[in-house]
């Protein structure tokens, strides 16, 4: 499935006291988005991907090959392609190659905000390894991340070590819109504002679907 059917452009109005997740995601901790909802997950991190460009940041998105990135959608939501850099991982190397590419960017110290593709499967064995060099990394460069997994509501976290689990979900399609409303399901970072809700406009492939 390409993001033409999982990402929605950026266009719902936020309230006095809520905000987007993308104006409170914290430096140094590892955020989950989660759910069995893809177009209302992608979307979310997407939006969390124009706010890192717009503080001009550099933004890295790491995802198996042949994953759901569709530059053209991207570009109509509003990311700078040019300071936007897609890794893809061969599938057969498995989810640990993702994290270990995630690693290699989180060193370099170059990029403000890393998204991890986890939805198709998370790293076999104990979590704390994997997400204790990513938030050490994280903290030692002040940077973010931000791991996307298919971990239904009632699931646990992908690990003890991610510091905000949120879980966006998607409403329905209204004329060439839709709702994405966003529950948080762990704070271990403090947010003190509920989250906003946001109404993008509904991409071609997603308007077109029955």
């Amino acid at each position: 499935m390409s993001v033409r059917a999982v990402i929605g452009i950026e266009g719902g109005r936020v309230g006095a006291k809520a905000l987007p997740l993308s104006e409170l995601l914290p430096r140094g901790r590892l955020v989950e988005v989660s759910g069995q909802h893809a177009c209302a997950r992608t979307t979310t991190a997407v939006s969390c991907v124009i706010r890192a460009q717009a503080c001009g940041e550099l933004v890295a998105w790491v995802q198996p090959k042949d994953g759901a990135l569709f530059p053209p959608d991207l570009d109509a939501a509003g990311v700078d392609l040019d300071s936007f850099i897609a890794i893809q991982v061969p599938r057969h190397a498995g989810p640990f190659a993702l994290v270990r590419a995630a690693e290699w960017l989180a060193r370099s110290g170059a990029f403000g905000l890393t998204v991890i593709d986890l939805t198709d499967a998370l790293p076999p064995g104990s979590s704390v390894n994997w997400q204790g060099r990513l938030q050490g990394l994280l903290r030692q460069y002040d940077g973010r991340i931000l791991l996307l997994t298919s971990n239904a509501y009632e699931d646990p976290s992908s690990g003890p070590l991610v510091g905000l689990r949120v879980e966006p979900r998607r409403g329905p399609l209204r004329a060439d819109r839709f709702e994405v409303h966003t529950r948080v399901l762990k704070d271990k970072v403090g947010i003190a504002s509920e989250l906003s809700s946001a109404k993008p406009i509904a991409p071609a492939g997603l308007r077109g679907a029955s």
